[in-house]
């Protein structure tokens, strides 16, 4: 899952495509559920994880409320409840609910204003 907001400028949004890549081939994931969210969520389905740097559009540049897509994860019928859920932003979101397995990636020098339960990675 992607935030999008206005404040997440284009060079940071790249390199969190390019952490969705690099983080998925890693652990040989091959397709992966991309939801990009500002104030909506926006579901660009599954994608070959080695597609999703390269080609995809992003979507949104408003304001940042991450629980809609969360929910839109944790309710659809096609994403495994076991599967885990890579949460990318820049750390301005309130509290999460977030049932699956789960990590954070932030910009170096951003926290969460809460106390992650799953692990946070940082980008430069």
């Amino acid at each position: 899952m992607l935030d999008t907001p206005g404040s997440m400028d284009t060079k940071l949004l790249a390199k969190a495509l390019g952490t969705i890549t690099s983080y998925s081939i890693a652990r040989d994931v091959e397709t992966v559920r991309v939801i990009f969210c500002d104030a909506t969520a926006y579901d660009a389905g599954y994608m070959r994880a080695e597609d999703i740097a390269g080609s995809v559009k992003i979507k949104g540049r408003g304001g940042t409320i991450l629980q809609p897509a969360i929910n839109l994860l944790q309710k659809t019928d096609d994403f495994p409840k076991n599967s885990p859920i890579l949460i990318i932003t820049d750390g301005f979101t309130d509290r999460l609910q977030i049932a699956h397995p789960h990590s954070f990636v932030l910009p170096k020098g951003n926290r969460l204003p809460f106390i992650a339960k799953g692990k946070v990675f940082y980008i430069d």
